[in-house]
């Protein structure tokens, strides 16, 4: 099932400053604060963890859901620094902390698998049985992230403050532009779908 984020990250992967920079505003005009920061917001939350890149910039929590299984479970968004906690859903459908002894972190450097010794039995015959918490991101700063992937956050923020509209009369828009899909797609490890 599909990964959500339960913890926000504590720092932004780009500043305002750097955003007005890339839009050749001047720190001291203030007129534009609130749209720039509307246009860093709506930025990052297209690329960032669940967004495009489906990889987790600055440390944030994440949870996860699926059915019973009785194979390794992959954990969507990468790279994961932790497991938080790990709980089943009993029969009655109460949760059921599992604690972390018995299950491992396994990794190929790019995704990420939890894997038991055994899943717990008697659980809930239903999609979400199982719920895994845990930590992603780089890093807990913006310098833990790629450079590029803190520029395309900059690029997109910047097009979002400048086209507010998807389409204009007369004019041919990208949605995204290229150069911000082309840095994404060097960083992201695959699509759920």
């Amino acid at each position: 099932m599909v990964a959500r984020v339960v913890t926000q990250p504590t720092n932004s992967v780009v500043t305002r400053a750097e955003v007005k920079r890339q839009l050749r505003i001047a720190d001291a005009d203030t007129t534009h604060d609130v749209d720039v920061d509307d246009a860093l917001t709506a930025a990052i939350a297209e690329i960032d963890a669940t967004g495009r890149l489906g990889r987790a910039m600055i440390t944030q929590d994440v949870e996860q859901l699926s059915a019973p299984r009785a194979c390794d479970w992959e954990l969507e968004i990468t790279p994961v620094q932790s497991v938080v906690s790990i709980e089943v859903r009993d029969a009655a459908g109460a949760w059921v902390d599992q604690g972390l002894v018995g299950f491992d972190l396994i990794t190929d450097g790019d995704r990420y698998w939890l894997r038991a010794e055994a899943w717990p039995s008697g659980l809930a015959a239903r999609p979400d049985a199982l719920k895994v918490t845990y930590r992603a991101g780089f890093g807990d700063t913006a310098e833990s992230v790629p450079a590029d992937l803190r520029r395309a956050v900059c690029l997109l923020a910047a097009h979002r403050f400048e086209i507010r509209e998807e389409v204009i009369a007369g004019q041919s828009l990208a949605v995204v532009p290229n150069g911000v899909d082309a840095i994404v797609s060097r960083h992201r490890i695959r699509t759920f779908t």
